[in-house]
């Protein structure tokens, strides 16, 4: 794999890694204000939205990110480049 496979690849796993324990802990918090503090559904998940906004915007950088590593490794093996 040539240094920029690597660059990218470490990339698209930590905008997937944020993405997913975000959205993971957002969730939890949003039970536990629902639970916890006795407030409706609708008004927790109505407050949080810019926030699973954000985390939907990190996953799509990611899948891109992925796809650039794929177009990345494909090229990189066509130049006869030594996979590690």
């Amino acid at each position: 794999m040539s240094r920029r496979s690597q660059i990218l690849f470490l990339t698209m796993c930590v905008a997937f890694s944020i993405c997913i324990f975000g959205l993971i802990g957002g969730m939890a918090y949003d039970l536990f204000d629902v639970f916890a503090h006795h407030r409706s559904l609708e008004f927790v998940l109505g407050n949080s939205v810019e926030f699973y906004k954000s985390l939907g915007a990190i996953g799509i950088l990611g899948f891109a990110l992925f796809l650039a590593f794929l177009f990345s490794a494909v090229s990189s093996k066509h130049k006869g480049v030594d996979p590690k």
